[in-house]
């Protein structure tokens, strides 16, 4: 994963998803963290693009807060984040999709495609 390659949006979101994964107390950086990333960018295109299609942002975040409450938490000392193989895939996933479309950076919509 570079993130030299990522949009400044896109990164934002990779940070604030790391940064949830630590305050939750989770060792693995997952999916999970990223969509509610994501839906917390005010100022991005993620959480218009899921209302125009009929998503409610705010039941989706509530149904994430309950799914990143399940994962398995470790203690102790600071630990470190990494990169789950679930969230290795949709990396990928968004880069073909970037790709694809012949775009230079992976941007928060690459993301959500890959994630849906």
């Amino acid at each position: 994963m570079r993130l030299d390659k990522f949009t400044i949006k896109a990164q934002e979101a990779v940070l604030a998803a790391q940064n949830l994964a630590r305050e939750k107390g989770h060792q693995q950086l997952m999916p999970e963290h990223l969509l509610s990333a994501l839906l917390q960018q005010t100022d991005g295109v993620v959480r218009p693009l899921l209302q125009k299609i009929g998503i409610a942002s705010q039941q989706l975040l509530a149904q994430l807060d309950e799914a990143i409450g399940k994962l398995p938490k470790v203690s102790g000392a600071e630990q470190e984040v990494y990169l789950s193989y679930p969230l290795k895939r949709i990396f990928e996933l968004a880069q073909k999709e970037a790709d694809k479309l012949k775009d230079e950076y992976l941007s928060t919509e690459h993301l959500l495609l890959a994630i849906s």
